[in-house]
């Protein structure tokens, strides 16, 4: 009950410390009165929910809502026999209209319900009040503040305040460290927010004294954060965006107060709600994916801001269609985008596939088609789509003659759900397997390659179309999950790319001996023991594989603190990395973060976030203050398959670069063909940590009964520990 009452505290700022919700819950009581009701309300909240067995998922927003209506009336009316009814009664009927309404509005273009609930109780509570007494008139904040604070200062404390209907600079002040110590774009929102409010009501005319700017103004705060942050990814769109809600905000206070209080009703968090919900429904109508970016889920500033610069990495540019490699084995790229040859704008998003051996494209004479190493071989499907146009009759052209009338040749044209088109061309006569209409999945034998069409050598054509009509503009793409093959023998995974002439590509294939080991089903359970720097000797620790509400599997160890991971397209990825410090969970991601499931993959990059990295408590400081949304290391991974010892050895280097200083980690997992991650260690300046799996096994489930393996005795796992105690602790 605890945690679900200071929680709904926290959950008016978007977040989620305990530590946060409470610092926030006993500064209300400034106002005994006031905090007394909310805290009453929230408990009522509490205990509707578990007595009706609402979800948990959403029970601190049924809280939330109860617990402004406690406030709201605390601070409003005088504290008596009829009070505590409308406290009680407000607060049952807040958490159904927060179920009911939250519903609704979820399955309307997933708009959050914000705290209408409140609003629409408050409102009846009000009207029902004023059978006993008046609206108490709000008090002057002016004159609550110390007397050495600026009046400036004053204001913008009190305002703050007032988000809890507690009208004080000491609780405005608890708010804004609450702001800087969980999220310090959100407390430059709420800042930024209350100087152009106030500039905005000094260029109306409009009085920025109490009642208004100290009992209303914690809308523009409310309204900044949530545009501009908390659905939204940080960035100068979102910043600009939100200070146009600001503005709009603004209007909609002077607009609204005297309408409300004519009747009795108090202005509160109306104008907050109107203005956010304008906004996220204009922004969710935008076709395509546009700045300012939506959050594709809620979450603080930082949250978002880390989301979305991974995704940029590893998914590729914002706009570009993601498509696989349409072809089997190694084969090079004959021309890139914005190509020499034919690939001009506005058809200039394009690559051409052929097979070349010494730097030759066939062998003997190449007189004949025949001759030309990629003639003939599969074409596959990139793509999930349906077939809209096929062409097969055109004859192939013989080695250097092209067919300008139909530059295209024998093609398959497939139509995304986007409403893009992707066109595969130049195919061999009647090799075509595909008919139009038919739905299609990657990997899918579509034809094969020929040397019809506009082209004087067999080749492969891939672009991305506006529209079924040939020679329509193309748009941008880039490939994934492959392998870049170099002269040195090397082979780079690359999870997203845009080759280049000359690049020698191939699909990278899965290989069993790893994606066994890394598979991670619900309910996996790792326990390792962890040694080194600021660790209890041979400490044990666990990991395990859960399953969220909202079907998110994740990473969680024994500290509550955890991480999302997917495993597609032949690659184990993690992010958003959430909880409390945990040093084994760290390396453990750092060191296998992103991890490619082939066995052929000798290196790749990645930039997981800076909050993985093993720093000192100045060092994060150092951080926060030069890097305030976080940032991203440079990791480069290498690996190799020890024969010897049967099993993979992973290695990182990890970079984090902060204007001069460049700090550096050094990270190596070993992984077991039958067991996954058998040890992990990690290096910083002076200072190592190691973990040894002892035991793997699987939690019980109704039906499915537990099992736990041991990797080693106990004895065994002590030698080896103590092995390692030469290491600097």
């Amino acid at each position: 009950m605890l945690n679900d009452t200071v929680g709904a505290y926290a959950a008016l700022f978007f977040l989620e410390s305990p530590l946060a919700g409470g610092l926030l819950m006993a500064a209300t009581f400034v106002f005994p009165k006031t905090g007394l009701s909310g805290l009453a309300a929230a408990i009522v909240a509490v205990i509707v929910t578990r007595l009706f067995s609402f979800p948990d998922s959403r029970r601190r927003l049924y809280i939330l809502n109860s617990l402004l209506v406690g406030l709201s009336l605390g601070a409003f009316y005088p504290l008596d026999f009829h009070l505590v009814i409308l406290i009680v009664a407000g607060a049952a009927l807040a958490v159904f209209a927060s179920a009911a309404l939250a519903d609704v509005f979820w399955r309307h273009e997933r708009l959050p319900v914000l705290v209408i609930p409140f609003l629409l109780v408050a409102g009846v509570t009000a009207l029902v009040a004023q059978e006993f007494y008046q609206l108490t008139p709000p008090m002057d904040s002016s004159a609550m503040g110390p007397s050495w604070l600026l009046p400036e200062a004053n204001t913008l404390f009190c305002l703050l305040g007032a988000t809890f209907f507690s009208v004080h600079p000491v609780v405005g002040a608890v708010v804004l460290v609450v702001m800087l110590w969980c999220s310090r774009y959100m407390a430059l929102l709420a800042l930024t927010a209350v100087a152009s409010g106030q500039l905005i009501f000094m260029a109306l005319g409009v009085s920025t004294q109490p009642p208004l700017m100290a009992w209303a103004g914690f809308n523009l705060v409310l309204t900044a954060i949530a545009v501009g942050g908390i659905y939204t990814v940080p960035g100068m769109a979102s910043f600009s965006t939100a200070l146009l809600a600001v503005i709009l905000t603004a209007l909609l206070m002077i607009a609204f107060q005297d309408l409300l209080f004519v009747h009795g009703l108090p202005l509160i968090a109306l104008p907050y709600v109107v203005v956010t919900l304008i906004f996220l429904v204009a922004l969710r109508s935008r076709p395509g994916v546009v700045a300012p970016w939506l959050s594709p889920q809620p979450g603080i500033p930082e949250q978002n801001y880390e989301r979305a610069r991974l995704a940029r990495i590893r998914n590729g540019e914002v706009n570009s269609v993601p498509l696989l490699l349409p072809v089997f084995g190694r084969w090079q790229i004959y021309q890139g985008f914005d190509g020499e040859h034919t690939h001009r704008a506005p058809w200039q998003h394009a690559l051409d596939f052929f097979i070349a051996e010494g730097g030759r494209s066939f062998s003997g004479s190449g007189a004949a088609l025949e001759d030309f190493y990629c003639f003939g071989l599969p074409v596959l499907s990139p793509v999930n789509g349906q077939v809209v146009r096929v062409r097969e009759h055109l004859t192939d052209n013989a080695p250097g003659d092209v067919d300008t009338k139909n530059n295209w040749g024998n093609f398959v044209l497939i139509r995304l759900d986007s409403g893009l088109h992707v066109l595969l061309a130049h195919l061999r006569q009647h090799s075509v397997r595909v008919k139009e209409n038919e739905w299609i999945v990657p990997g899918k034998l579509i034809g094969s390659c020929g040397n019809s069409g506009r082209s004087a050598q067999p080749h492969v054509h891939l672009q991305v179309q506006r529209s079924a009509r040939l020679g329509s503009a193309t748009e941008p793409f880039h490939l994934c999950s492959l392998l870049r093959h170099e002269l040195s023998g090397v082979s780079e995974y690359l999870l997203n790319a845009r080759p280049k002439a000359g690049d020698s590509l191939e699909a990278a294939v899965i290989d069993p001996r790893l994606a066994m080991p890394l598979h991670l089903p619900v309910g996996r359970q790792f326990t390792y023991r962890v040694d080194g720097s600021g660790v209890l000797p041979q400490k044990p620790c666990q990991l395990q594989v859960v399953l969220t509400l909202l079907g998110e599997f994740r990473l969680m160890s024994d500290t509550g603190a955890s991480a999302a991971f997917e495993e597609k397209n032949g690659v184990l990825a993690f992010y958003d990395r959430q909880g409390p410090d945990d040093i084994l969970l760290d390396i453990w991601l750092l060191a296998c973060g992103l991890t490619p499931l082939t066995g052929s993959a000798h290196r790749w990059r990645d930039s997981p976030s800076a909050q993985l990295f093993p720093l000192g408590f100045f060092q994060r400081i150092a951080l926060r203050v030069t890097r305030p949304l976080g940032c991203g290391v440079d990791s480069v991974y290498e690996r190799e398959f020890i024969a010897d010892d049967g099993v993979w050895r992973q290695r990182g280097q990890h970079r984090l670069r902060l204007g001069a200083k460049t700090w550096e980690a050094t990270t190596e997992c070993l992984i077991d063909p039958e067991l996954g991650c058998q040890s992990i260690s990690c290096g910083f300046g002076q200072r190592q940590w190691r973990a040894q799996l002892t035991k793997l096994g699987l939690a019980s489930d109704e039906g499915v009964p537990g099992w736990h393996q041991f990797w080693r005795q106990e004895e065994q796992i002590h030698e080896q520990v103590q092995g390692h105690h030469s290491m600097e602790v």
